[in-house]
């Protein structure tokens, strides 16, 4: 089984996380991909983040309907801050070989891989799906494989990837570029704008039931 593991605050999850999920779940020819909602990001401040269980339930929400989405509470559920390495490492112990993840981020992240902790380790755990991000120089991405990670990654062209003697690899993606960020519309409610549109129906409904981002 080969499952996408898309990490995130998701405060609120939108159509943007949701294509991307998408299409790499196609790209890739993945059976499910798994939503994890981040409990303490260990490089934002939690003050300024609305509670777990909310953006539990949207993530529930916006994925429900889906067959081969779905959403897991792993990282409310270990303690301390969520950091990766702590995921999937209890990921490889609930699954053991069944598996292989494919984790996804975007390259504004993968460029700050050297601040997460035990990054190097990360490798030696899952294949990791790079997305490319306007304004963020795809040049660095070979720089950080070999000069930070490990110079025994292999480029193969033909699937714009880079090999570990492993198995793992780091596969470099484009999606569909939609202009919708969770601040954006943190800000639209807090301004009285209209956010709808911006994700599925349910999200929309849940964030006015309960009044979410009104300050």
């Amino acid at each position: 089984m080969r499952f996408g593991l898309l990490g995130g605050t998701f405060n609120p999850i939108h159509f943007g996380h949701l294509r991307l999920a998408e299409e790499i779940y196609q790209n890739l020819k993945l059976d499910r991909i798994i939503f994890i909602p981040s409990a303490i990001p260990p490089h934002k401040d939690i003050k300024k983040i609305i509670p777990f269980f909310h953006r539990f339930q949207m993530t529930s929400l916006a994925t429900r309907g889906c067959p081969h989405f779905s959403v897991s509470d792993i990282e409310e559920r270990l303690p301390g801050k969520s950091y990766s390495i702590e995921t999937l490492k209890y990921l490889h112990k609930t699954y053991g070989e069944k598996v292989v993840f494919y984790f996804m981020l975007g390259l504004d992240e993968f460029l700050n891989i050297g601040t997460w902790k035990d990054y190097r380790e990360l490798f030696t755990l899952s294949n990791f799906v790079v997305i490319d991000r306007p304004g963020y120089p795809k040049s660095k991405v070979n720089e950080i494989i070999t000069q930070e990670l490990s110079k025994d990654f292999v480029f193969d062209a033909r699937d714009n990837r880079f090999i570990h003697p492993s198995n793992y690899s780091i596969y470099l993606r484009q999606t569909t570029l939609i202009d919708i960020s969770s601040t954006k519309i943190r800000e639209y409610v807090t301004k009285g704008q209209s956010i709808r549109f911006l994700m599925p129906d349910a999200v929309y409904e849940y964030i006015h039931k309960e009044g979410l981002y009104r300050e």
